[in-house]
């Protein structure tokens, strides 16, 4: 419950205050109703707010004063239309006038609406509405030069309309606009109440949750630290409290820090060893109306890295489970790659699962290994397995074994990959009984086929998927639960014809690895260079792999040109001619057109030619340089 003080500038509003806190709901408690002299407000509201009060109800100039005075909420009284309506018919009468001119002076926080006054009451309402206490008494004399027959104000107001002669009533303090002010005020306390309860709520989580949270002011002065930050950081409150943060974290990074205090940057997954831990550390602004008023800085300790035994690593390299790809080796030649690479980085420092999306060959398994190689985890196994490969008996044994008794029982993926990443492609193909295994493995607890309680693990896990895995939630074939545990953190790779300026790099690679495993040599031509970056790969990656490996190993010349490519492609990505069975090269429109012109001219050069509008020179040019033969292949 919210406490509550009162202050009124005269002395009958209490008593009119009193009977109306009988009503009051359990959010409100006041504590204090006091009439109270307006050179005196602001003093003792300091004082209430110094004692705990929580919330203050004031009106006119004490409100403004008392607002300017105190952090808390003050909830201002404001006169109604019925008891400011009585006050106008009260001055008509007095004056008799039939259309009487009237000042209203006051602060515009205590007035209600006047707009229709003057059709209501019938007379000719001049509103002065000041936001000092100072313009009171100019208002008064502007209203009395303007031609104001009497004026309705405050105390200040009423005083000086007497010295001017001018007739003066009080603006009215009825029980009517008491009740709404307590009403409001109902609704702050209501508010506080909650914000109350939230803020013990959040108190707990900051003092129990595992991360470290630490607020700076724009000086980067450290405020406020949890309990789990001073653990962190092996130091007492006292030492830490108004220490730059600087010199608590000397491996942060002043430029960092000024980023984020001056220009609001938000700056994420920063990686420190802090008291000879790996920790993960996040820097956000604290803003307030567009100004950056400090930062606060997350600690997230990294998992204790497990070094495996020498054994075993050397099971690990025979079965495979290392990860031979990382970020510093993968050629990086678009800003699309820039962005996927980036990306992932600050995805490979958290222990969080991430789904990998993208058609098949963009190199999802590539970046899964990066991923890993980044980790707190890289110095342990990297387990893969392509579910869309097995049974889903054969997948659900090999993830998550059989119980056995016996020693020599050999372990299952899940288990090879404790403490390291276990890397599931196309995990669509998950069945449903295997789905809930991996959504329990990823909430730390490894089901052993046959156990009846599940043990503690941990598992970084990495998806990927060429289908729309929502889609397949949509249609019940892919369990919630998963898909959202595991697209926590998610990327999507785009296709090689997408980001044509990383062709060439990729072929160099593949055919470099190529070349220093069978010892053959090639050089690419120019033409050779242009065919396969304006090519639009369909399977990617693992296209372009597949046929750097093939030209490397079938070229009887060192130079590879655009024809030789072109034949070997062929092979490669087989495609129909219209109509016949004849193959073609996928994509090389060109090519179609003077093969499809040859056939339905029957080989006719002649006929062709005037058919494409070329001379007969040119159409031979083009059979020679797309390598169409007298069948109408090429």
């Amino acid at each position: 419950m919210a406490k509550v003080a009162i202050l009124v500038p005269y002395p009958e509003m209490c008593e009119i205050a009193r009977p109306l806190l009988e009503y009051c709901t359990e959010h409100l408690d006041v504590q204090y109703l006091e009439y109270i002299e307006t050179p005196k407000a602001a003093q003792r509201a300091r004082e209430l707010e110094g004692q705990g009060c929580e919330l203050i109800i004031a009106r006119g100039t004490q409100a403004a004063q008392i607002k300017q005075a105190v952090r808390i909420p003050v909830v201002e009284m404001c006169v109604t239309t019925q008891e400011l309506g009585m006050v106008m018919l009260e001055l008509k009468t007095l004056l008799g006038e039939e259309r009487p001119v009237i000042g209203l002076i006051g602060f515009s926080n205590m007035l209600c609406d006047t707009t229709h006054f003057n059709e209501l009451f019938g007379l000719e309402l001049h509103s002065y509405l000041v936001k000092r206490s100072d313009d009171l008494v100019p208002a008064v004399e502007l209203a009395a030069r303007e031609g104001c027959q009497a004026v309705i104000g405050g105390e200040i107001v009423c005083t000086q309309a007497e010295r001017l002669g001018l007739p003066g009533r009080f603006i009215p303090a009825g029980e009517e606009s008491m009740r709404n002010a307590l009403q409001t005020a109902e609704r702050v306390c209501y508010a506080i109440d909650q914000e109350k309860h939230n803020s013990a709520e959040m108190d707990t989580m900051l003092n129990y949750t595992f991360s470290g949270i630490m607020q700076v002011d724009r000086e980067g002065n450290i405020q406020r630290v949890n309990r789990a930050g001073y653990d962190l950081l092996e130091c007492e409150p006292g030492v830490l409290m108004g220490q730059p943060v600087t010199k608590i974290l000397p491996a942060l990074s002043q430029s960092v820090l000024e980023e984020t205090l001056l220009f609001g940057k938000e700056s994420y997954a920063l990686v420190m060893d802090i008291r000879r831990k790996a920790v993960v550390v996040n820097v956000a602004p604290i803003r307030y109306e567009n100004y950056v008023e400090g930062a606060l800085l997350t600690f997230q300790e990294g998992r204790r890295i497990i070094e495996m035994d020498s054994e075993l690593r050397r099971e690990l390299f025979r079965r495979g489970y290392i990860a031979k790809y990382s970020f510093d080796n993968l050629p990086v030649c678009s800003k699309q790659d820039e962005d996927a690479a980036a990306m992932a980085r600050r995805m490979a420092v958290y222990n969080s699962p991430v789904l990998l999306t993208g058609e098949p060959g963009t190199g999802k398994t590539m970046m899964a290994q990066c991923i890993h190689n980044e980790s707190l985890c890289r110095t342990n196994a990297f387990v893969t397995l392509d579910c869309s490969a097995w049974l889903p008996e054969t997948l659900d044994t090999m993830l998550f074994g059989t119980v056995s008794y016996r020693k020599e029982s050999a372990a299952c993926l899940a288990e090879l990959a404790q403490n390291g990443t276990l890397y599931l492609s196309h995990v669509e193909s998950l069945p449903f009984e295997s789905q809930y295994k991996l959504l329990n493995l990823i909430q730390g607890k490894f089901l052993h086929n046959g156990a009846n309680q599940p043990v503690a693990a941990s598992v970084r896990v990495i998806a990927s998927t060429g289908v729309n895995l929502s889609a397949r939630v949509e249609k019940g074939e892919f369990r919630s639960d998963l898909y959202y545990a595991l697209s926590v953190l998610s990327l999507e790779l785009t296709p090689l014809r997408q980001r044509r300026e990383a062709i060439l790099p990729w072929a160099e690679r593949f055919l470099e690895e190529w070349q220093e495993k069978y010892k053959r040599y090639v050089h690419l031509t120019q033409g050779a260079s242009r065919f396969l970056q304006e090519y639009d790969w369909p399977g990617n990656l693992d296209q372009l792999n597949s046929l750097c490996e093939r030209v490397v190993l079938l070229t009887e010349k060192r130079n590879i040109d655009e024809v030789f490519l072109r034949r070997q492609l062929e092979q490669v990505t087989p495609k129909l001619l219209p109509g016949t069975e004849k193959v073609v090269l996928f994509k090389d429109q060109k090519a179609l057109q003077i093969a499809e012109a040859l056939r339905r001219n029957d080989g006719s050069r002649e006929k062709t030619a005037a058919e494409l509008g070329i001379s007969k020179t040119t159409l031979w040019r083009y059979m020679k340089k797309y390598g169409i033969e007298t069948e109408y292949t090429y």
